[in-house]
């Protein structure tokens, strides 16, 4: 069923499509929240906030974007609200863990998520998020603006900022400490590469599916 059927169903109050609408998007969904997150409950409360939040405003999707597009955007501000209300996210990585194990072969390549996740977490909020848009959602600056609520160029700027925050995190997770064996994240002699092309592969890892 495409979007505008589906949305005219759910603004009906059909249960159905309400069901279809949540099981065809609410993936996505999770795992954007979950990665901003890194936290499977705070992850899940989130994705049901935006749900809830997401048909009680049903009315207002116009169809100008694509409704994945237009749920991330309550999501989104969901995850940063969230935060400005003062609740601490509530870091486990042994939640990324135990999610992501089956998308792995070998545990250097588990191990590498890990430490991509670990530097992710470690940027404030706002900028991972950014990072997430671009890098897994695959947005333009255009859409991140119209996601976030900002203009373009302080999109670019900011997500330069974020780039080299992510850089410097793995950096001084890798290029400081001779006991670690050599970084199994892409480099140049050394130093940690966060073009777009490689933060795209360093962020674009297997599907979260919900716990």
């Amino acid at each position: 069923m495409d979007d505008r059927r589906l949305v005219e169903r759910c603004r009906t109050g059909d249960r159905n499509a309400q069901r279809e609408l949540f099981e065809q998007t609410s993936p996505r969904v999770y795992r954007l929240l979950f990665r901003i997150t890194g936290n499977a409950d705070d992850a899940s409360d989130l994705t049901q906030d935006t749900f809830v939040k997401g048909l009680t405003r049903i009315g207002e999707f116009d169809g100008r974007s694509s409704l994945i597009t237009w749920l991330h955007r309550i999501a989104v501000n969901e995850a940063l609200q969230f935060q400005r209300r003062g609740k601490v996210l509530r870091r486990k990585l042994n939640d990324l863990a135990a999610a992501q194990t089956e998308g792995y072969e070998d545990a250097a390549r588990l191990t590498r998520f890990m430490d991509v996740e670990e530097a992710l977490l470690a940027l404030p909020t706002a900028e991972r998020t950014m990072l997430l848009l671009r890098y897994q959602e695959g947005y333009d600056y255009r859409t991140i603006g119209e996601l976030t609520g900002l203009p373009q160029g302080t999109v670019a700027s900011r997500l330069n900022r974020a780039r080299e925050q992510l850089r410097d995190a793995l950096q001084k997770a890798y290029g400081t400490m001779e006991e670690k064996p050599a970084p199994t994240h892409p480099t140049i002699e050394g130093k940690v590469r966060t073009d777009g092309d490689e933060v795209a592969a360093l962020i674009n890892i297997p599907d979260t599916e919900r716990p």
